[in-house]
């Protein structure tokens, strides 16, 4: 049964879509590739073992041991991960601001917010007062329709 597509929430287009989570799953490759650093060191002391215990209780079969000379040619791929995840860190819009430009930022805002609300709270009360308690649309004065 083919999957539906889920539909892509509509996005500013002046905002460059996010990146996949995959270009940050890096972990797991990191941890493979330690598991078969360890698988090494086990064999070289004497444990000659191939399997490991998970956090579930079952035995996987891992992959072969990393002999320490082929550790530049398996790292390559996985630093050519980080270099592509950290370039789309830095396409992103702002990442050059600071925390405190953006917290300075965010109260400007919020103080913003404050004084519309209060501009809105007044403009009620004069309404109000203009027309009565009763719920009436203002219509302005001097605008044409």
């Amino acid at each position: 049964m083919p999957s539906e597509p889920l539909p892509t929430a509509p996005s500013h287009p002046d905002v460059p879509p996010f990146p996949p989570p995959s270009t940050f799953s890096i972990l797991p490759d990191i941890y493979l590739l330690i598991a078969r650093l360890t698988i090494l060191q086990q064999a070289a002391a004497g444990t000659n073992t191939l399997t490991h215990t998970t956090s579930g209780g079952s035995t996987t079969s891992t992959s072969t041991p990393l002999d320490l000379k082929d550790l530049p040619a398996q790292v390559y791929p996985i630093k050519q991960r980080i270099a592509k995840a950290k370039e789309a860190v830095q396409a992103l819009p702002d990442v050059e601001r600071s925390v405190e430009d953006q917290e300075r930022e965010i109260r400007d805002l919020e103080r913003t917010i404050a004084l519309l609300k209060r501009r809105i709270a007044k403009l009620g009360r004069i309404a109000a007062r203009t027309h009565g308690e009763e719920d009436r649309d203002v219509v302005m004065k001097g605008v044409e329709e």
